[in-house]
This record gives C-alpha cells, sequence and structure tokens, in this order.
C-alpha cells in the first residue's frame, strides 16, 4: 500500500485531499503545526515545516511514496500584512520539504501546490502556463518563489516535482476569511438570530471559481498522469461575477437580507478583475474534469455554516 504524506493536512484542502486518498487505497498520512489531526486515525506528526531538521526526521519515520505539500499562508492579505513570515513559511517550509524528500524518499513524488496569484495583476482572458508570471503581491511572489526553488532541484538532483498554479476554489471547510465562505456564514449567522445583514468588500470582480473537491481531485491526477518538473493551471476557464455570487447565496437565505458595503473589507492591495485559467493542459495530460456544478459548492458552504453556527447556539 503507498504512503501519501500531506503537509498542511488539518488545512481546508488537506481534509478534502485525505478522504480522495485514502478511496484510492492509500495510507495516507499528515504533517501540521496543529497539536492533534482533524482527521481520525490519520498518522500524523506536529511540525513547523520551517524547522528542515523536524521536517526531516518526520519524512525518515513516515517514508511516504508521495508528498503532497499543502502547508503555508494561504491567505494573500496575511501575507501582505507580516511580509517577512509569509516569506519564510512558504519558501523557506518549501524548502525543507524538498530537501527531506531529497534525503529520505528521493524515489517519490512531489506535489507543491502553487497559485494563481502568480500571475500579472493586469493579465486578462484565459491565461496559460506559459504566461510568464509576475506576481504584484507577497503572497504571489512566495508562491512563484517556491516554484522556481522546486525547479531547480528537478534539474540539480533529478528529483520528481510536479507543480500547480491553482485558482480561487471554494467548498465545506473553508475559512470565513474567503468571500463565499465569508458570505454563507453571514447569512447562516443571520438565519440563527444574527443581523440580518451580508457586509461585502470589493464586488466589481468576476473570480475563477473550482469547487474543492474537483481541485483536490487535479492533485491525485497530477501525481498519477502528469509529468515531473510540469506546471498545471488548476481552475475552471470560467469567471462568475462577485454579484451573481451574492444572489444566489441571498436566494437560498430562509430570512431576508440586506447587503451592506463596508469599506474595511476592501482590500488595500490590488486584484485581478476578471482573470480565468487555461486548463487545457491539465485535461489533456491527466483527463481531469470538472464534475461538481458551482451550485452545489455553494449550496454545501451554506449548509455547512448553517451546522456549524447552530451546533455553537446550541452549546452557549
Amino acid at each position: 500500500m503507498a504512503t501519501a504524506l500531506i503537509t498542511g493536512i488539518n488545512g481546508f484542502a488537506g481534509g478534502h485531499l485525505a478522504a480522495l486518498l485514502r478511496r484510492t487505497g492509500r495510507r495516507v498520512v499528515g504533517l501540521g503545526i496543529e497539536q492533534t489531526c482533524s482527521i481520525d486515525t490519520v498518522p500524523y506528526e506536529t511540525v513547523d515545516i520551517t524547522d528542515c531538521d523536524s521536517v526531516a526526521q518526520a519524512l525518515e519515520r513516515l517514508m511516504p511514496d508521495e508528498i503532497y505539500h499543502l502547508a503555508g499562508v494561504s491567505f494573500p492579505a496575511e501575507a501582505d500584512r507580516t511580509p517577512r513570515s509569509a516569506l519564510e513559511i512558504n519558501i523557506t517550509g518549501t524548502i525543507s520539504v524538498i530537501d527531506a524528500m531529497k534525503r529520505f524518499c528521493a524515489a517519490g513524488k512531489l506535489l507543491v501546490v502553487g497559485s494563481a496569484k502568480e500571475y500579472d495583476v493586469n493579465a486578462e482572458g484565459l491565461v496559460s502556463e506559459r504566461e510568464l508570471p509576475n506576481p504584484s503581491n507577497f503572497y504571489g511572489i512566495s508562491k512563484y518563489a517556491t516554484e522556481l526553488i522546486g525547479l531547480q532541484y528537478c534539474r540539480q538532483y533529478n528529483l520528481d516535482i510536479r507543480f500547480t498554479r491553482s485558482f480561487n476554489h471554494a467548498g465545506p471547510g473553508q475559512s470565513h476569511l474567503f468571500v463565499c465562505s465569508d458570505w454563507a456564514r453571514q447569512i447562516a449567522q443571520a438565519e440563527h438570530g444574527g443581523p440580518p445583514e451580508i457586509h461585502v468588500g470589493d464586488c466589481n470582480v468576476e473570480i475563477d471559481f473550482s469547487d474543492v473537491r474537483d481541485v483536490v481531485n487535479a492533485y491525485w491526477l497530477i501525481m498519477e498522469k502528469g509529468r515531473a518538473a510540469q506546471v498545471y493551471n488548476v481552475c475552471s476557464g470560467v469567471t462568475r461575477p462577485l454579484p451573481s455570487i451574492l444572489t444566489y447565496l441571498i436566494g437560498k437565505s430562509s430570512i431576508p437580507v440586506t447587503v451592506v458595503a463596508e469599506e474595511r473589507k476592501i482590500r488595500e492591495v490590488k486584484t485581478y478583475r476578471r482573470l480565468s485559467g487555461d486548463n487545457r493542459k491539465l485535461r489533456e495530460e491527466t483527463g481531469w474534469e470538472a464534475k461538481i456544478p458551482f451550485e452545489k459548492t455553494l449550496d454545501d458552504l451554506l449548509n455547512h455554516w448553517r451546522l456549524e453556527i447552530g451546533r455553537a447556539v446550541d452549546t452557549r
């Protein structure tokens, strides 16, 4: 039985990926900074990924056949507030994982998850992997740096490392720091007695969203059928205006809610007004297809928050 290691297993995508990999028959193990694993029965080690020695010792014990590197700072605004910390975690953390792989499981495979934020903020239309990255915030810089470093390890040490530039994804379990989850959470709070309002920021944006379950399926397929030293856009190829998402979620609310524009929620950093990814390389090389309608993504996200808020109310 192959062993798959997920760094950042307690994160949003980590849980969904773990469930998928278990269904494929893999033994799943995890690393994270938290004291315990959120998934029962998963062998787990608490590790600071910036600590190279600790990561190496963990990999020596776990001996994975494949590694999915998801750990790191994932919220762009956090990276812009504390760039030194974000750069250290994302870049040094990735180097720790690759170095440990080189020492103890050099015959295995590693997937380094990057971001669409690596692309130019002014890019428009379907952006392919051939587009030269030109990140305009610290988060994008950190992700592009990990890609360049990983590619050098491929060249210099002949390691099998694959890379993604993952566009926005949503679904049950996502942090409320992200827009769809934020809005779904506010609706759930309103339905449980909170203010009947949704506070929003800049909605003059169209975003390429995918369901997180489709995204982790892409990660698995890249490891199964992709190629070493290759970069893959993981995206839907379709942009969705934020106002249409807001309208859909409000339509699912069991009570009337009012939209309130809030200056605090408008990010100070630049954002893409309309950017979608070209996913042809992913589809042609791996056979990946998006299977989950975005309406189901939003429905499942809203129902997730209804359960979470309901539990919080019941325990008061």
